[in-house]
């Protein structure tokens, strides 16, 4: 399965909201930008919840009056996706006549009790999505991901929900901060467990942990080195053994988010159909996978690359993720980006095209903020210091040119362009 198109109508912070993308550029790398309190984990929690379905998403325990805009009267999320007919199961009796299943969504709605009351209700579609993307069968996947990605810290009542819930298990970390990605660290330990006891899925660990020592998956030459019942150790380019919790907050970030996301595909899909037999370093199946504020606690130079491994080693999956970074953004050569208006407007959201989609992906991190893409703040790329410092560099430049410059003036201009060397650069 792949997204084909959203349409969200006064939902929280969204008056209306139009995305889109070609059948055949679905997958890959699908940037969210905006400014805070333009709507960007709006955009991802609609695409979730329209995912999640109207019985699983009681499970989140949330007052639909706080997602309909305030005024509105009615809310709507809508989407099209694509159905991938190898691993998508429908129900039995569309098995051979469904293709691509007709739009499908939720909608909020103020109820005949009150209008202070808001319900959730599902959208009228040509086929029950109950008999497709929320049917429950094999496939269909889909997973979102939260900005605070840790290993430890759950509510054991939440916990509960990855057994009983396990569809809205891959999405609660998106709708609940306090959510913690804890069962993967569980789940690897089992998997070295039935390696041990030779159980017919033991090469799934096997594969995993080339997967993970993969050269280009974690920085600095950082290797999983052991998994036992004490725990989970990795060893650093100084041979030095360290607790996966020990890790920094960017290792356990992209570790517990990866960790888990290939757990929950190996609940979805066969164990021998993750890893690609070819090339041990590829997961293969197709899907959906949201991640809110992708570049949280990433370096800059990870923000840079973070998107392309992604891309590189899960090839059939179409990530849409929000960002506050430029760096992010570069990635999205083989994807799109869309920029949602500024909060309180009534824009509805654009795909960045031409010159100024290449800016962002091909140019350096001034050319992305040299755009509008990024709010026209951000495009006055200096400081009120910086402008003040630059206008009597210029100052004293002209002044070199028309009457010459005392001792400390000359002084005073050659600190300048040392602290400056773009503009004296470009002045001369």
């Amino acid at each position: 399965m792949l997204i084909q198109e959203v349409k969200i109508e006064s939902v929280r912070s969204i008056n209306t909201c139009h995305w889109s993308i070609p059948r055949d550029k679905a997958k890959g790398w699908h940037v969210v930008i905006g400014d805070n309190g333009s709507g960007k984990t709006t955009f991802l929690r609609s695409i979730a919840l329209a995912l999640i379905g109207k019985l699983d998403a009681g499970g989140l325990r949330q007052s639909w009056s706080d997602w309909l805009t305030r005024g509105a009267k009615e809310g709507k999320i809508a989407l099209r996706v694509s159905r991938n007919r190898d691993t998508d199961l429908v129900a039995a009796s569309d098995s051979n006549s469904l293709g691509d299943p007709p739009q499908f969504g939720l909608k909020f709605a103020r109820t005949e009790r009150s209008e202070s009351q808001v319900g959730l209700e599902q959208l009228a579609s040509d086929i029950d999505p109950h008999r497709h993307v929320w049917y429950g069968g094999q496939g269909w996947f889909c997973a979102s991901y939260g900005p605070f990605r840790r290993f430890a810290g759950n509510d054991p009542r939440d916990e509960k929900l990855y057994h009983s819930m396990p569809r809205l298990a891959r999405h609660l970390s998106l709708f609940d901060e306090r959510i913690a990605l804890t069962e993967s660290l569980e789940w690897l330990k089992n998997l070295k467990f039935a390696k041990l006891e030779g159980r017919s899925d033991h090469n799934l660990f096997d594969n995993l942990v080339r997967f993970v020592n993969d050269s280009d998956f974690l920085p600095a030459n950082v290797r999983l080195h052991d998994v036992s019942s004490r725990g989970v150790t990795f060893r650093d380019a100084n041979d030095v053994d360290v607790d996966v919790m020990e890790l920094s907050d960017g290792y356990r970030s992209i570790l517990s988010m990866t960790f888990e996301l290939v757990r929950q595909m190996s609940l979805s899909f066969e164990a021998d159909a993750l890893f690609d037999p070819q090339n041990g370093g590829t997961v293969t199946p197709e899907g959906v996978v949201l991640i809110d504020e992708v570049d949280a606690h990433l370096h800059p130079s990870w923000q840079r690359t973070v998107g392309r491994w992604f891309c590189k080693h899960f090839p059939n999956v179409q990530f849409i993720v929000s960002s506050h970074s430029p760096l992010v953004c570069q990635s999205a050569s083989e994807g799109s980006i869309f920029v949602l208006p500024r909060s309180g407007s009534r824009g509805e959201g654009r795909m960045l095209e031409g010159d100024e989609f290449h800016r962002l992906v091909y140019g350096n991190i001034l050319d992305a903020y040299g755009t509008e893409a990024f709010g026209s703040e951000t495009a006055a790329t200096r400081s009120e210091p910086s402008r003040k410092l630059h206008s009597r560099l210029a100052e004293l430049n002209n002044k070199e040119i028309m009457k010459g410059l005392s001792t400390e003036e000359r002084t005073e201009q050659v600190k300048l362009r040392a602290i400056l060397p773009s503009a004296a650069s470009s002045m001369g």
